[in-house]
Protein backbone atom coordinates (compact mmCIF):
# COMPACT_ATOMS: atom_id res chain seq x y z
CA UNK A 1 0.00 0.00 0.00
CA UNK A 2 1.14 3.03 -1.05
CA UNK A 3 1.63 6.06 1.45
CA UNK A 4 -1.25 8.01 -0.49
CA UNK A 5 -3.70 4.73 0.06
CA UNK A 6 -2.71 4.44 3.66
CA UNK A 7 -3.85 8.34 4.56
CA UNK A 8 -6.84 7.59 3.00
CA UNK A 9 -7.73 4.45 4.91
CA UNK A 10 -6.78 6.59 7.93
CA UNK A 11 -8.58 9.53 7.51
CA UNK A 12 -11.79 7.34 6.29
CA UNK A 13 -11.27 4.62 9.35
CA UNK A 14 -10.88 7.82 11.87
CA UNK A 15 -14.07 9.81 10.15
CA UNK A 16 -15.98 6.42 10.62
CA UNK A 17 -15.20 6.48 14.27
CA UNK A 18 -15.85 10.04 15.26
CA UNK A 19 -19.16 10.22 13.21
CA UNK A 20 -19.77 6.98 15.12
CA UNK A 21 -18.97 8.18 18.61
CA UNK A 22 -19.44 11.71 18.68
CA UNK A 23 -23.11 12.70 18.46
CA UNK A 24 -24.57 15.79 19.76
CA UNK A 25 -28.79 15.94 19.25
CA UNK A 26 -29.32 18.22 16.83
CA UNK A 27 -26.22 19.03 15.40
CA UNK A 28 -24.33 17.52 12.40
CA UNK A 29 -20.43 16.25 12.52
CA UNK A 30 -19.58 19.10 10.32
CA UNK A 31 -21.06 21.73 12.90
CA UNK A 32 -19.27 18.95 15.61
CA UNK A 33 -15.85 19.92 13.67
CA UNK A 34 -16.45 23.31 13.81
CA UNK A 35 -17.43 23.75 17.28
CA UNK A 36 -13.74 22.02 18.45
CA UNK A 37 -11.61 24.30 15.91
CA UNK A 38 -12.61 27.21 17.94
CA UNK A 39 -10.15 28.42 20.61
CA UNK A 40 -11.13 31.09 23.51
CA UNK A 41 -10.07 34.03 21.86
CA UNK A 42 -12.04 33.65 19.05
CA UNK A 43 -11.39 32.47 15.41
CA UNK A 44 -12.17 35.19 11.98
CA UNK A 45 -15.14 33.35 9.49
CA UNK A 46 -12.21 33.13 7.22
CA UNK A 47 -9.71 30.38 9.36
CA UNK A 48 -12.91 28.25 9.96
CA UNK A 49 -13.40 27.77 6.08
CA UNK A 50 -9.40 27.26 5.97
CA UNK A 51 -9.59 24.82 8.97
CA UNK A 52 -12.54 22.77 7.89
CA UNK A 53 -11.91 22.66 4.02
CA UNK A 54 -14.65 24.63 3.41
CA UNK A 55 -15.83 27.64 0.74
CA UNK A 56 -17.04 30.38 3.01
CA UNK A 57 -20.32 30.44 2.18
CA UNK A 58 -20.60 26.70 3.30
CA UNK A 59 -18.71 27.99 6.84
CA UNK A 60 -21.01 30.99 6.70
CA UNK A 61 -24.21 28.79 6.97
CA UNK A 62 -22.13 25.97 9.39
CA UNK A 63 -21.93 28.94 11.73
CA UNK A 64 -25.24 30.39 11.37
CA UNK A 65 -26.78 27.05 12.38
CA UNK A 66 -24.49 27.15 15.41
CA UNK A 67 -25.33 30.75 16.44
CA UNK A 68 -29.40 29.85 15.55
CA UNK A 69 -28.75 27.16 18.57
CA UNK A 70 -27.21 29.67 21.16
CA UNK A 71 -23.49 28.22 21.07
CA UNK A 72 -21.63 30.76 19.26
CA UNK A 73 -21.65 34.56 18.79
CA UNK A 74 -19.70 36.26 15.88
CA UNK A 75 -18.26 39.66 16.93
CA UNK A 76 -16.88 42.87 14.32
CA UNK A 77 -12.80 42.29 15.42
CA UNK A 78 -12.07 45.25 17.53
CA UNK A 79 -8.51 45.77 15.78
CA UNK A 80 -9.86 45.80 11.95
CA UNK A 81 -13.69 45.74 11.67
CA UNK A 82 -13.48 44.05 8.36
CA UNK A 83 -13.21 40.91 10.39
CA UNK A 84 -15.66 38.77 11.76
CA UNK A 85 -14.91 36.70 14.61
CA UNK A 86 -16.85 33.91 16.27
CA UNK A 87 -16.99 33.30 19.82
CA UNK A 88 -18.51 30.30 21.91
CA UNK A 89 -21.22 31.39 24.15
CA UNK A 90 -21.17 29.80 27.35
CA UNK A 91 -23.61 26.72 26.29
CA UNK A 92 -20.92 26.64 23.74
CA UNK A 93 -17.92 26.19 25.75
CA UNK A 94 -19.64 23.72 28.17
CA UNK A 95 -20.54 21.45 24.83
CA UNK A 96 -17.00 21.98 23.49
CA UNK A 97 -15.22 20.68 26.66
CA UNK A 98 -17.86 17.56 26.40
CA UNK A 99 -16.71 17.36 23.34
CA UNK A 100 -13.18 17.47 23.94
CA UNK A 101 -13.86 14.16 26.84
CA UNK A 102 -15.13 12.16 24.13
CA UNK A 103 -12.26 13.04 21.94
CA UNK A 104 -9.98 12.17 24.76
CA UNK A 105 -12.03 8.73 25.45
CA UNK A 106 -11.84 7.60 22.37
CA UNK A 107 -7.94 8.72 21.46
CA UNK A 108 -7.32 6.59 25.36
CA UNK A 109 -9.04 3.54 23.92
CA UNK A 110 -7.10 3.18 20.57
CA UNK A 111 -3.87 4.28 22.80
CA UNK A 112 -4.89 1.13 25.07
CA UNK A 113 -4.94 -1.21 21.85
CA UNK A 114 -0.80 -0.18 22.03
CA UNK A 115 1.62 -1.81 23.56
CA UNK A 116 2.71 0.34 26.53
CA UNK A 117 6.33 0.73 25.01
CA UNK A 118 4.47 1.75 21.68
CA UNK A 119 2.71 4.66 22.94
CA UNK A 120 5.07 7.45 22.87
CA UNK A 121 6.73 6.62 19.83
CA UNK A 122 3.02 7.02 17.72
CA UNK A 123 2.77 9.58 19.58
CA UNK A 124 5.65 11.54 18.56
CA UNK A 125 4.72 9.82 15.24
CA UNK A 126 1.25 11.42 14.92
CA UNK A 127 2.26 15.02 16.42
CA UNK A 128 4.85 14.66 13.42
CA UNK A 129 2.46 14.07 10.69
CA UNK A 130 0.13 16.60 12.28
CA UNK A 131 2.96 19.17 11.48
CA UNK A 132 4.07 18.00 8.05
CA UNK A 133 0.06 17.84 7.64
CA UNK A 134 -0.21 21.68 8.68
CA UNK A 135 2.72 22.70 7.36
CA UNK A 136 1.28 21.06 3.83
CA UNK A 137 -2.30 23.11 4.11
CA UNK A 138 -0.46 26.15 3.61
CA UNK A 139 1.15 25.78 0.54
Amino acid sequence: MNFGELLLSVFIDLQSIYRNRIKIDSASFPQILALVIIPGDGIEMSAVSKRLGVDNSTATRMITGLENKGWVRRDIDIHDKRIIKVFLTGEGNTIQSQLEIKFDEIGDAIGKRLEYTDQNEMKENLRSLNWILAKFNLK
